[in-house]
């Protein structure tokens, strides 16, 4: 190429090479300077090796040993390394010149192409990982994994509302503090739920696409945290008495079963105490529901606060408690634990200043003496407290 064809080459935007065929660079334009940060003089002479990104030198050299072949190449894409480290994006057309014996190269900058592409396929992979993610742990791990592949950072952590408590953290620093990492609301519905929090190489920043992409992925992650609150609370009310908070009986059944399998499997015992409150529909009748209401909720606490870590209380419904007693071996054991809600609930209880005087009639149900299943146990409780209750009433006040 002579002086006034190097001339027309250095008006081009694109960049332009010539390269010998051991690989030494004889000719590039000026595009290099804004392309690549290099002067022309500084990469002429040089085998092109030196400016290739090394994980893309391998197959550059093979599209490089066909074009030398005979084979015209368009559209090739590799990276370059520019002066100052960074790593650019370039889409090739090439042909080999059997006269002058030199590849020649035209390159087009597609950096910017290449980073909308991995922006949208982030925000893709991003939506993607939220829609199907099963745990909140699960999820940041894998926002952490994809986010590392566009955004350059030491550490990632997750701190969650109230108190901003840590739910997940991975760095080569310290926990993180406001003052040192870049940190992003997570809120869903107006509601915020947590923080995102990145720690960033030295002293870099993140470009604004950048921070579109992290506000993104804490939008989407407070949807899941949203998703998995909802779950968990129609859960919770699928499965308790609203009024009490105790189990209901679809749970209370479900723990019975359970509790079933242990006796059976360990040859071991077990008990149901069956609780109805005396003259309840008094209390009704004469305070009204909501003094009713109260009294079923301190019913319920002091029921709970009376019985073991591995017991179960619940409220069938109405004025119906039952408590399942594990690990119960006599009817004498069982009665002891009866007896002792009997003192706790027969005290004298106030509620708004009103003071009330409560009672309960138990029956109870032994496992495997009285029954085996579910309905048996239930049923034998049931009529044990129907039996009790007929009794206390025959007692004179």
């Amino acid at each position: 190429m002579d002086h006034s064809q190097h001339r027309l080459a250095n008006l081009l935007l694109d960049l332009v090479f010539l390269v010998q065929e051991d690989g030494r660079i004889a000719f590039v334009n000026n595009a290099c300077i804004q392309t690549l940060g290099y002067e022309p003089e500084e990469m002429i002479g040089r085998h092109i090796r030196d400016f290739i990104h090394p994980d893309d030198y391998a197959k550059t050299n093979t599209e490089m040993s066909n074009v030398v072949g005979g084979r015209a190449r368009f559209g090739f894409e590799n990276r370059y390394l520019r002066k100052d480290g960074r790593a650019v994006h370039l889409q090739w057309s090439a042909h080999w010149s059997p006269k002058e014996q030199l590849r020649i190269g035209v390159a087009r900058d597609i950096t910017e192409r290449k980073r909308v592409e991995q922006r949208q396929a982030t925000l893709l992979t991003l939506s993607t990982l939220a829609q199907n993610a099963h745990s909140l742990n699960e999820l940041f791990s894998k926002f952490d994994a994809t986010l590392r592949q566009l955004i350059p950072f030491r550490g990632f952590a997750v701190l969650l509302e109230p108190g901003l408590q840590l739910a997940y953290h991975s760095s080569a620093g310290n926990l993180p503090a406001t003052d040192d990492w870049y940190a992003v609301p997570m809120s869903s519905a107006k509601t915020v739920t947590g923080q995102l929090r990145l720690q960033l190489v030295g002293a870099g920043s993140l470009l604004m696409a950048e921070r579109d992409v992290l506000q993104f992925a804490a939008d989407q992650a407070a949807a899941v945290i949203q998703r998995f609150a909802l779950q968990s609370e129609l859960l919770h009310s699928a499965r308790h008495d609203e009024l009490t908070g105790l189990p209901n009986r679809r749970l209370f059944q479900d723990r019975m079963e359970t509790a079933i399998a242990r006796c059976k499997r360990s040859a071991s015992g077990g008990a149901i105490l069956f609780i109805d409150l005396d003259r309840f529909k008094d209390i009704n009748d004469h305070f009204g529901h909501g003094t009713g209401d109260k009294v079923l909720q301190a019913v319920a606490t002091r029921l709970a606060g009376n019985v073991r870590g591995m017991d179960t209380v619940a409220r069938l419904g109405g004025d119906e408690f039952v408590v399942l007693l594990e690990g119960v071996a006599t009817r004498d054991q069982a009665q002891a634990a009866a007896d002792k809600i009997t003192h706790t609930l027969g005290g004298l209880l106030e509620l708004d200043g009103i003071r009330l005087q409560i009672s309960a009639s138990i029956g109870i149900a032994l496992y495997p003496d009285d029954g085996t299943s579910i309905d048996q146990l239930m049923r034998c409780a049931d009529q044990a407290m129907y039996l009790s209750k007929a009794q206390r009433r025959k007692q004179p006040e």
